[in-house]
């Protein structure tokens, strides 16, 4: 999809290898204009995923983004994290210099999200790539921004596979499962896209090596964030991809006709013991069936995005 005006996104993210290489993949898009950067508890705390992002911006030469901290927990629950994925920095081996300047938003998350949608609505687009706390907390506050955004689009959620922190549930709606189902009965214009798709997508440790170059900061980086996943974490868990979940949710934004889509009801299980976070998707209509909340991502352009995203990234080194 090509337009003549950028799409004006803000990304919610709890950076992550793969949320990373998806800021990345915003930086290397024309059709894109970043205007901000929200960050949340997610695979590492709260601190540390603001110096990432912080940092990940100042890798690329972009540090006029502003950053604005967010949620440091869940809703209700303890915090969980995932830094057997992705390293206790969050990045793998990855050592970035801590950014020059301080380039954090002055307010917290949840009120620059709804400020920046109700200072230009209807043309904003929000994706959320972590935990759903601080879109919980910004439509909680402001409901109104449900009808003012442009679009929200969501990495999370296991429609007809199985989970990858429980059989039931994905990590991002299982990190916070009340925000989740704050989130999905908003009211607003959600695109969700979850393992049913990204889990299609993913490279193998060779078919990274065009972005691995070693002439290349960048480049470098992106080496040293997959050897930790590919030596560490994937032979233990038998992986042998790198599954671009958080990128393919980016790209949804504004190449939405990579993926195939299904308007859906997708509710989120609260209080199952063995089956919290679990998103419930009402495929085939029934009559007491609620009317679909969500465009769901059922099917995906394997070999169109995955040429996509390595010739995006390529631009940045």
């Amino acid at each position: 999809m090509s337009t003549e005006q950028p799409l004006h996104l803000i990304l919610d993210t709890d950076p992550g290898i793969d949320d990373a290489l998806a800021l990345l993949l915003a930086l290397a898009s024309p059709e894109v204009s970043l205007e901000a950067v929200t960050t949340v508890s997610g695979n590492v705390p709260l601190t540390q995923t603001t110096r990432n992002a912080r940092a990940l911006l100042a890798l690329a030469g972009r540090q006029d983004i502003p950053v604005a901290a967010g949620a440091e927990r869940p809703l209700v629950r303890p915090p969980i994290h995932a830094a057997d994925v992705h390293g206790p920095s969050g990045l793998g081996r990855a050592e970035l210099a801590e950014p020059a300047s301080p380039a954090r938003a002055a307010t917290k998350a949840p009120i620059l999200i709804s400020e920046r949608i109700k200072a230009a609505p209807g043309t904003i687009t929000l994706v959320a790539i972590g935990p759903l706390t601080n879109l919980a907390l910004a439509v909680r506050m402001d409901p109104e921004i449900a009808q003012q955004v442009r679009e929200v689009v969501i990495m999370g959620g296991a429609l007809r596979v199985p989970g990858n922190v429980t059989p039931a549930a994905e990590f991002n709606i299982y990190a916070d499962p009340e925000a989740a189902h704050i989130v999905f009965h908003a009211g607003w214009p959600l695109r969700l896209v979850s393992l049913d798709t990204t889990q299609q997508v993913g490279l193998t440790r060779a078919q990274f090596t065009p972005l691995c170059r070693p002439e290349s900061l960048i480049g470098r980086s992106i080496e040293a964030m997959l050897a930790h996943y590919f030596e560490d974490f994937a032979p233990r868990a038998g992986y042998e991809r790198f599954h671009l979940h958080d990128p393919l949710a980016l790209a949804a934004a504004f190449r939405p006709e990579l993926l195939r889509w299904e308007p859906v009801y997708v509710d989120v299980e609260l209080s199952g013991s063995q089956t919290a976070g679990a998103t419930i998707a009402w495929f085939r209509r029934r009559s007491q069936t609620p009317p679909p909340n969500v465009l769901a991502a059922t099917a995906v352009d394997i070999e169109g995005f995955t040429t996509f995203f390595l010739e995006r990234l390529a631009r940045l080194l």
